[in-house]
């Protein structure tokens, strides 16, 4: 397939680095710790890598989809087309770069991250499948440090699973591959998937789902029920009524339980060097004794227990 971006021009460290897109796998192999690709899986392959401050070009972009999963915190620039971002990251931040995109990035920090590659004609085959999208509608969109707990979950699984090494791993991440690539159509597509109107007559009312998507995105900030409320034009009362009507559950307990699975998947992912307080800061506990008393309410196990 050929690249649907335009040539770029970046800068003059680029000039002498080949304009064909790269495997990822080939992409500075020193700073990978771990990696599912010695197993074969095929389409989603995960990373976790560690690098010092650095640069890389690569002016014809990657092979595959790369979606960052940051595990600290780290100050990372990004040039790609008309475009410079620079931005500091935050443990569980989440950013996607499209395969065939050019781009360069440097960074004067430590980073640690969990790196997920997917094939990007899986992605076109779902889209065509599932969504009935041509292939411009279904093309991914460049986005930097979301919070998305989906992407956050299934890059802590995949790490799990590329230490078991097992049949059954390679299984559950072709499994794992689908639901990531119907969840990118879904968001991060350039011509998002809307539903069709006219639902069920159980579907979920829309201000319910605008604040599942809004615990989804600020899970990690001091957020209450009256911001949440303001958020999606209702009375906190009248919100917290239908989203326990609609989720089986409250606010508050959900955005608990996405705090909790966000803080195991930053575990599990390798963001074990760092200390509980710190996870319990990223995913938005007051403190560490809150994360432990809700991880083992909810998990059934401490988060001390999980790291052994």
């Amino acid at each position: 397939m050929n690249a649907p971006y335009p040539a770029v021009a970046l800068k003059p460290d680029c000039l002498d680095v080949a304009a064909a897109p790269v495997d990822a796998a080939c992409v500075r192999p020193e700073a990978v710790r771990l990696s599912s690709r010695p197993l074969g899986w095929h389409p989603l392959n995960i990373e976790r890598r560690e690098e010092k401050p650095g640069a890389h070009c690569l002016p014809g972009g990657t092979t595959e989809h790369l979606i960052f999963v940051n595990l600290e915190e780290g100050q990372c620039l990004r040039e790609g087309i008309g475009e410079v971002v620079d931005r500091a990251y935050e443990p569980g931040d989440v950013s996607l770069h499209p395969a065939f995109r050019p781009v360069r990035w440097k960074w004067d920090t430590r980073l640690s991250f969990a790196m997920l590659a997917l094939d990007p004609a899986f992605v076109r085959t779902i889209a065509a499948e599932v969504f009935g999208l041509a292939e411009h509608e279904a093309q991914l969109t460049v986005c930097e440090g979301q919070r998305d707990p989906f992407v956050t979950q299934v890059a802590g699984t995949l790490v799990q699973e590329v230490q078991k090494g097992d049949a059954a791993s390679q299984l559950l991440a072709a499994s794992l591959a689908t639901q990531l690539a119907i969840h990118l159509v879904r968001h991060y597509a350039n011509r998002p998937y809307q539903p069709r109107s006219g639902g069920t007559a159980g579907a979920m009312p829309r201000a319910v789902g605008d604040a599942i998507a809004y615990i989804n995105d600020h899970y990690a900030s001091d957020l209450s029920l009256a911001e949440l409320a303001d958020a999606v034009h209702l009375s906190p009362f009248h919100l917290a009524r239908v989203f326990k009507r609609s989720a089986g559950m409250t606010p508050h307990q959900y955005l608990t339980q996405v705090r909790v699975h966000s803080a195991r998947a930053l575990l599990t992912a390798g963001a074990g060097s760092r200390s509980l307080a710190d996870v319990a800061a990223a995913v938005g506990f007051a403190d560490q004794s809150h994360l432990t008393r809700q991880f083992k309410r909810v998990l059934g196990v401490t988060p001390k227990q999980l790291r052994q």
